[in-house]
């Protein structure tokens, strides 16, 4: 508000302060969406969803705030996001590979365990992943349940011949334990009493 009394001067100083306004209008409007998206990382994060926080902090980071503190901290957003759903991802084929291990050595439970677990990893967004380990919830549950029922028919087969034989029906005695054998019970206590039997 100097009286410079020179209208080329008044004009150059306007036309500088309206300028100076604009950009610290332009700033403010790119820190408030920044700090939007910023806020909706957070809540991602705080909800496991690991690609919406990387979506909204990128968000922050593509806009021009004008302070390397808040551009900066928008990146660590992003990079914890990435990581977060890097180790929840990794952790979910860990659970897969040692659940199929499992099965292959037809311990049912562990299997089962595993792919519970690798389905329920928090962050763990990875539809063709969570589909198979879904895929073989269901089929060592399937076999869980097959391998108990064998062993429940098995178990019955035992005092089926055990009755036979007390009653000196030998022919229905063996009859009764060889169709417990032939049952895949997965027990070798069971094996080897229906193997003592006969």
């Amino acid at each position: 508000s100097l009286d410079s009394q020179c209208d080329d001067l008044r004009g150059r100083l306007e036309t500088l302060l309206s300028s100076a306004r604009s950009g610290l209008a332009a700033q403010e409007s790119a820190r408030t969406e920044a700090r939007v998206h910023a806020t909706r990382g957070e809540a991602c994060m705080a909800s496991h969803d690991y690609r919406g926080a990387i979506v909204s902090y990128e968000a922050a980071v593509a806009l021009d705030v004008n302070a390397a503190v808040l551009t900066s901290s928008y990146r660590s957003g992003v990079e914890s996001a990435r990581a977060a759903l890097t180790a929840s991802l990794e952790a979910a084929h860990a659970k897969l590979a040692e659940g199929e291990s499992a099965v292959a050595g037809k311990d049912w439970e562990t299997g089962i365990a595993c792919f519970g677990a690798g389905l329920s990893l928090d962050g763990m967004d990875d539809e063709e992943l969570r589909s198979s380990l879904r895929a073989s919830l269901e089929s060592a549950e399937a076999s869980k349940a097959a391998r108990d029922e064998a062993r429940e028919a098995a178990e019955g087969h035992v005092a089926e011949g055990r009755r036979r034989l007390s009653l000196r029906e030998y022919g229905e005695a063996i009859a009764a334990l060889e169709a417990g054998l032939s049952l895949d019970s997965q027990c070798d206590d069971l094996r080897g009493r229906l193997e003592t039997l006969l």
